[in-house]
């Protein structure tokens, strides 16, 4: 691999970093991961241990994705309620983490969650230096601050991408590329097929977490334990609701996760009807999602014991975002299959999160429109299978795609967007990239019982 120049490069450094790879190979790397969210990250570290050479770009000053740029307080299960479906590079992450940070107590006495690996809160800056760590102990290089602007395609495949920085703009070139954006940015640059929201054009509510510190813990854990809170809040939302003083426009707390003594991080508050894709819409929901902040810290100190003198310390960098473009692939996962506990031979992952979509619109009345959460929740033990075929875009024959973009309908999508699962998705891209590097192959040649083999040999879970 030659030198290594971890963390963020100048424009000297990375210019000695691409005139070092570039040597000996008419590529400046074997593989190229846009986006270092969870899906990028099981992405890079898997392609560069198998021995690749593997840039990973990030637009943020760190990595994580929605888990660090978004503040989401907590990552979604990791289990089927009776083992463990997210093994490999997610796990290791996870576990990790853990060994930095708050246990919290709050599932120790709640029945079918396994408190070890279901809803473990995140400390983002734990999480910012585990990743990062990892990540460099792979040799795999990475490039943050940096946004891809456009990308190269010749003859049915990714040439280059174009990227822009401080240091300006340049073209780096690579055999293999892996698009976890979660916008699908690398395939609708290079002209491929998706599909966006649905069918008129909406997809999910954005929400802007945040974080509060001065929490009465102990005086939130007698409340939870003598009335039964739950990780939505549902008791101090109903007693809110029933003195007609909830928040306009929300139906419920998504989440309250403890991250440490005095500290917790609420996934709360929606943004309807806007375009993540469009700059301006963006923008627009930053602002009203921030905009809203006082009134939701009102709510926890008036109806959530504990929180009475509770402060607002920070919230996201970014709002965070559940819904954009989804691929057309080799093959598309369906309500059907969510439905059926489908499998498949070339599963390269396994997952059971129910089917869990906000709100494009603001609800109306009590009208719940969670109710395909509710009624698509697993027995302990059932879970589905993702296909390779879904992480292969059609029509671009160098690139795979990881994460909440991969080719699947909308509902689908509502339960495989989720992060452990993008871990595992973006393992099985990665070591497919991998393999496809050493043998010289088109990501739809790889053997499937080979990246099967190499997936369970990491610790993957496929079965």
């Amino acid at each position: 691999m030659g030198k290594r120049y971890p963390g963020v490069y100048g424009a000297e450094a990375f210019a000695c970093l691409i005139q070092e790879v570039s040597m000996n190979n008419q590529y400046d790397y074997d593989v190229i991961v846009a986006g270092g969210g969870p899906a990028g990250i099981g992405a890079a570290i898997a392609a560069a241990r198998i021995g690749s050479r593997v840039l990973l770009i990030e637009q943020a000053g760190y990595l994580g994705g929605m888990a660090t740029n978004a503040s989401v307080p907590a990552f979604c299960p990791y289990t089927d309620g009776k083992r463990v479906t997210i093994g490999g590079i997610g796990l290791e992450v996870l576990e990790a983490m853990k060994r930095e940070s708050y246990e919290s107590p709050f599932y120790d006495n709640k029945p079918g969650r396994q408190k070890e690996y279901d809803w473990v809160p995140i400390d983002p800056e734990v999480l910012k230096r585990v990743t990062e760590r990892l990540v460099i102990d792979s040799a795999c290089h990475i490039l943050l601050h940096t946004v891809v602007t456009d990308v190269i395609v010749k003859r049915g495949k990714l040439a280059a991408v174009r990227i822009h920085n401080k240091s300006g703009n340049s073209t780096i070139s690579a055999k293999y590329f892996i698009d976890c954006t979660g916008d699908a940015d690398l395939v609708a640059l290079a002209g491929g097929a998706f599909e966006y929201g649905d069918q008129e054009g909406l997809v999910q509510s954005g929400t802007l977490c945040f974080r509060i510190a001065n929490l009465n813990t102990e005086r939130f854990m007698a409340y939870a334990k003598e009335c039964g809170e739950d990780g939505n809040l549902n008791i101090a939302v109903s007693k809110a609701k029933a003195s007609n003083d909830f928040i306009e426009d929300e139906r419920y707390v998504s989440g309250i996760a403890l991250q440490a003594v005095g500290v917790a991080g609420l996934n709360f508050g929606h943004v309807y009807h806007f375009n993540p894709l469009d700059a301006q819409d963006l923008t627009r929901a930053e602002l009203e999602a921030r905009a809203k902040l006082p009134r939701l810290m009102e709510f926890l100190r008036r109806y959530v014991p504990g929180a009475e003198e509770a402060v607002l310390i920070s919230s996201g960098p970014a709002i965070g975002l559940r819904e954009s473009r989804r691929i057309c692939g080799e093959y598309r996962l369906t309500t059907m299959d969510y439905y059926s506990r489908a499998t498949f031979e070339d599963s390269i992952a396994r997952y059971s999160y129910p089917i869990d979509i906000h709100a494009s619109t603001p609800p109306q009345g009590d009208y719940r429109d969670d109710l395909e959460y509710v009624t698509s929740r697993y027995q302990e033990g059932e879970a589905y299978s993702i296909p390779y075929r879904s992480l292969l875009p059609i029509g671009i024959s160098n690139l795979l795609v990881a994460g909440r973009t991969i080719s699947c309908d909308r509902a689908m999508m509502a339960s495989v967007r989720v992060m452990p699962a993008c871990f595992a998705t973006g393992e099985a891209a990665g070591t497919a990239a991998a393999l496809c590097n050493k043998n010289n192959l088109q990501c739809k040649q790889v053997k499937i019982q080979e990246l099967q083999k190499q997936l369970t040999l990491q610790g993957a879970i496929l079965a």
